[in-house]
């Protein structure tokens, strides 16, 4: 299994859900992950934090086992059996 953990708007979005386990499957992804969950979804989540062109917003921070995504293969950062993803959608205020 992988856990998904949910912060911020995410969160709100997902009715206060803090996280949500899917099966891990030989040569899952960050971004297929995400995929798969959305496809299970009724509210629109992952578009908070990917674009149309598969890329992350500006503002979005994906940790995975607390190592940000953008400092190893982004979307395409290998996932393994155990994995937590820990998703921020962008902010603001003061």
């Amino acid at each position: 299994m992988v856990r998904l953990q949910f912060y911020g708007t995410l969160r709100l979005a997902l009715s206060g859900r803090e996280y949500a386990e899917l099966p891990w499957r030989e040569g899952d992804t960050v971004g297929a992950l995400l995929e798969r969950f959305q496809a299970g979804e009724p509210v629109p989540v992952t578009g908070k934090l990917v674009s149309g062109e598969n890329l992350l917003r500006a503002g979005t921070i994906i940790l995975l086992n607390r190592r940000n995504i953008l400092h190893l293969e982004k979307l395409e950062t290998t996932v393994k059996d155990g994995d937590v993803l820990a998703l921020f959608p962008p902010g603001a205020g003061g």
